[in-house]
């Protein structure tokens, strides 16, 4: 008599119930992309709600797309307002103490009409001069407070006067640069497109909707790939996951609330070394911001990688300590290379945490190693 293959029922195959074809393999991961993407527009949406309540009540902070972009542009606002405020203080000091000569005013005005306009032709304390020179600016006073001190005007319709004022122009603009700062009413990312704004919200919306979405999404995602796992290789996913979600936390909220203001800090203060205004977009920013922390996160998976080779025999932890140096080296060229900007100062602030949790990963492997390791040393000691 003759048996098919597929007639045949192995008695060692623990799968052999819960074999699928290719094409059902397929059919499971398309409902699973489903699910989760229904659950991200779910997300989306509530987002979208409550972004537009919060603004119909005047409250900033209900919502999610919106409270989330001032996060994320709050680190290079803040410097860039630090930036315009220090530069106004150091030009408080070049303001004269008191008003010029007329005779100096004037002898300056006229060479300065005989270049044509160019200041440079000017020498900084003839530049002082003009500092001093008040100008004329027309200013439009209520009648009413004054009535008190001088009595009420003769023709009652009279409600306001105009007069000519002396200011300084130099204290108008030091002190005004001041009062932006100190009043946040100026805003130093900026758009160049009509629909720039509006691409830059969907994108935080979007990503907002990913993360909040991200348990059901993950879940989706494991529910497919841990079907062709093994118990113990799922057991292994069960242990190291939380550990790998905390240092992948740890590097996004580092990356977030201390490398991110620090480097924006250090990079414009090249341009205060070298005098110029910087000119911050929105978009470009928001694809700096968003992509740093990522990029933390998963660097910061390091213990972890180390750890994994280590388990499995590839490397103990005397070959992570003999070869530091090289560790050095490879860290260094993986910090510039995944940094999205070309700077070195990005580039360092993330080698620095990378290399202390290489010594992390380098003390974890000593202090747990493998359990191959374990079981020679005990049965080294046994037969001693």
């Amino acid at each position: 008599m003759l048996f098919s293959s597929r007639d045949y029922n192995y008695p060692d195959d623990i799968f052999d119930d819960t074999r699928m074809s290719f094409g059902d393999h397929l059919e499971e991961l398309r409902s699973r992309l489903i699910k989760a993407l229904v659950g991200l527009t779910f997300f989306l949406v509530i987002g979208f709600v409550l972004d537009g309540l919060g603004d119909w009540v005047g409250n900033p902070n209900i919502g999610i797309g919106r409270p989330m972009m001032r996060v994320i542009v709050e680190p290079v606002e803040s410097q860039a307002r630090n930036f315009y405020h220090n530069r106004a203080v150091r030009s408080e000091a070049k303001l004269p103490a008191g008003q010029s000569n007329p005779e100096e005013v004037a002898r300056v005005r006229a060479k300065l009409e005989d270049a044509k306009g160019d200041v440079s032709a000017l020498s900084s304390d003839e530049k002082r001069i003009l500092l001093g020179a008040p100008r004329e600016m027309p200013v439009v006073i209520p009648v009413a407070p004054l009535a008190k001190v001088f009595g009420e005007p003769k023709d009652p319709s009279v409600t306001e006067i105009t007069v000519k004022m002396q200011v300084y122009p130099a204290y108008l603009s030091v002190y005004g640069t001041e009062g932006e700062s100190l009043l946040e009413s100026r805003r130093y990312l900026t758009t160049l497109s009509a629909q720039e704004a509006f691409m830059v919200y969907f994108k935080v919306s979007l990503l907002c909707g990913v993360v909040l979405a991200s348990p059901w999404i993950f879940y989706q995602i494991w529910a497919f790939i841990a079907a062709g796992l093994y118990p113990h290789e799922r057991r292994y996913v069960y242990k190291f996951l939380p550990y790998s979600l905390g240092l992948f936390i740890t590097g996004v909220l580092l990356c977030q609330f201390v490398v991110l203001p620090g480097a924006v800090k250090a990079l414009l203060g090249f341009n205060t070394w070298i005098d110029s205004d910087p000119d911050l977009r929105l978009n470009e920013w928001l694809s700096f911001a968003i992509i740093l922390p990522l990029v933390f996160g998963v660097s910061f998976q390091t213990p972890l990688v180390m750890y994994f080779f280590n388990r499995i025999g590839m490397f103990s932890w005397e070959d992570y300590w003999a070869k530091w140096r090289y560790a050095v080296m490879i860290l260094a060229v993986f910090a510039a290379l995944i940094t999205p900007t070309p700077d070195a100062v990005t580039m360092l602030y993330l080698f620095v945490p990378m290399f202390g949790l290489y010594c992390l990963g380098v003390l974890v492997c000593k202090f747990f190693p493998p359990e191959h390791e374990v079981k020679a040393e005990t049965e080294q000691e046994v037969a001693v």
